[in-house]
């Protein structure tokens, strides 16, 4: 299938929109899949290391400042936070301001729906 930049809207097929509405779920579907495994590994991780820490200071071989450690957890934590709300303003300025590169074969907006459910079910099943 050829992709053809600006294709109208009112040209597309029912097949398009099906097929883009398909691979969007098939790809939002891979996407919460693999976030969930790795958040899963990320957190086994995380609380092995934490899980560590409590027992060499319940040994008394270590001393614990718990008070700097969330202080620099939590600072860490809002600026993840920050950073993706800035990524997803500039990717919507972008998406807004270009739009008719985005259009391929098929409508992006049901390429975005079925993406969004698939996205769940991945990360149900993940």
């Amino acid at each position: 299938m050829a992709v053809q930049v600006g294709k109208a809207y009112s040209d597309l097929s029912l097949e398009d929109l099906l097929f883009s509405a398909g691979g969007g779920f098939l790809f939002g579907a891979l996407a919460g899949y693999a976030i969930k495994k790795v958040m899963k590994i990320a957190a086994v991780v995380l609380g092995l290391f934490v899980a560590g820490l409590v027992f060499l200071a319940y040994k008394g071989w270590i001393d614990i400042k718990w008070t700097p450690i969330e202080s620099v957890t939590r600072l860490a934590l809002t600026n993840v936070a920050t950073q993706l709300m800035h990524m997803v303003n500039n990717t919507a300025s972008q998406i807004s301001t270009h739009s008719s590169t985005i259009v391929t074969s098929g409508s992006p907006m049901a390429a975005g729906l079925g993406f969004v459910p698939g996205l769940v079910i991945g990360f149900k099943r993940g």
